[in-house]
């Protein structure tokens, strides 16, 4: 984990996961990292956050235009979570899967790349076997 220019932390695998989505994407959608929880609900949700909610983050958004950047409906929103060990112990996990469940009842797509499914891309490789691991895992996105 390192901490970039802006303050952010950032985990093993979310900058070589980023590049590969820009490429996946490409110019049709727009890229942001480490943002608040809260930031991607409905006002009537941002209410019910608790403590630890309201300093949550999310590692990767890519908001995507499947036309192109003019068409007013960007609402097509993809959360990417790059989880690593420390997702699989149960508080952590309990915690994840009420985000993941918030953001999908307000209406966002949630991937999760694993650390056990993508063990090249927490290498911080990006090549054939790290791209390859993104699509697997990203493969039920419409």
């Amino acid at each position: 984990m390192k901490v970039n220019e802006k303050g952010q932390f950032i985990g093993k695998g979310e900058e070589t996961a980023l590049s590969i989505l820009k490429d996946i994407y490409g110019e049709n959608a727009e890229y942001k990292i480490q943002v608040p929880f809260r930031d991607l609900l409905d006002e009537e949700w941002q209410g019910t956050l608790t403590e630890i909610q309201e300093k949550e983050t999310l590692d990767i958004v890519v908001t995507v235009n499947q036309k192109n950047k003019a068409d007013p409906d960007w609402d097509n929103i993809i959360v990417f979570r790059i989880q690593d060990a420390h997702h699989r112990g149960m508080h952590t996990a309990e915690r994840d899967l009420v985000q993941k469940k918030t953001l999908e009842w307000n209406g966002h797509t949630v991937v999760d790349l694993w650390d056990h499914d993508c063990p090249e891309l927490f290498k911080e490789k990006k090549n054939d076997k790290s791209i390859a691991e993104v699509k697997e895992s990203m493969s039920f996105v419409k």
